[in-house]
């Protein structure tokens, strides 16, 4: 028998976004990464998809107008939702432009960023898998990495999720972490700051997610011991409502 549990589960690493969806509903990471069945991408991921492609496009490339990113950013937008059945498709698809238009004004004076969607892998103390991960962008020059989020409301502050994400990718190097909110009108580039124990809550939430796994090899098991919030945005869209309740008869 194999000791490690997420090996156990076919879990051969770890990411920052399986770990929050474990920690934020953990009904919804069974039934999606054990029971592997995952509903449909919703709108809002596929704005911040299309978004961060057009920001990306007009950073990499400072002669490209801001109307040729944000073209790039609908088409890339229009090719995520084609099959779509997200009532929020054009609503999201409207936010799209503006945020392009705020990210390229607020990052093109840092300069040609020296990565985008760069690969990382790292260990943790007391985790048996590696962490996976993409950083947004790299400037290397002033060893920072900027995560881009892009939002329809301002936060005041950065997230705790968003700050372990950052936190994970600046791991054991000296670069600063940083996570940039960008809405179709402002935007605010936060540091993050207490970067070990943003490490540590990582490492204590990946050590509960094998806690966990370590009580059965069957996964309908462990789906008998969560219980989805079906209040929960998790679970607005219908097929994964559907998938819910024939999961959980909830």
């Amino acid at each position: 028998m194999i000791n490690n549990a997420f090996l156990r589960h076919d879990i051969d690493h770890l990411s920052y976004s399986s770990v929050a969806t474990f920690a934020a509903e953990p009904a919804l990471w069974v039934m999606e990464r054990l029971l592997k069945m995952a509903g449909p991408v919703g709108a809002a991921a596929h704005r911040g998809t299309a978004a961060e492609a057009g920001i990306v496009a007009g950073l990499l490339d400072p002669s490209m107008s801001i109307e040729d990113c944000q073209a790039a950013a609908d088409f890339t937008f229009l090719n995520l939702t084609a099959l779509s059945r997200d009532a929020r498709v054009e609503k999201e698809r409207a936010a799209v432009p503006g945020i392009v238009r705020v990210g390229i004004e607020r990052l093109r004076p840092r300069g040609v960023p020296s990565a985008t969607q760069k690969r990382i892998e790292v260990m943790l103390p007391g985790v048996p898998v590696p962490w996976v991960g993409w950083i947004d962008l790299l400037y290397e020059e002033y060893q920072v990495v900027v995560d881009i989020k892009s939002t329809l409301r301002l936060p005041s502050e950065p997230s705790s999720s968003h700050c372990r994400q950052v936190s994970l990718y600046t791991y054991a190097t000296p670069h600063l972490a940083k996570v940039g909110y960008f809405t179709p009108v402002k935007s605010e580039i936060y540091p993050v700051d207490n970067r070990e124990l943003r490490i540590a809550e990582l490492i204590n939430i990946a050590q509960r997610m094998q806690r966990f796994l370590e009580m059965s090899d069957d996964p309908k098991v462990l789906a008998g011991i969560v219980v989805p919030n079906v209040d929960s945005f998790y679970w607005s869209d219908e097929t994964t409502r559907a998938m819910c309740r024939k999961v959980y008869g909830l």
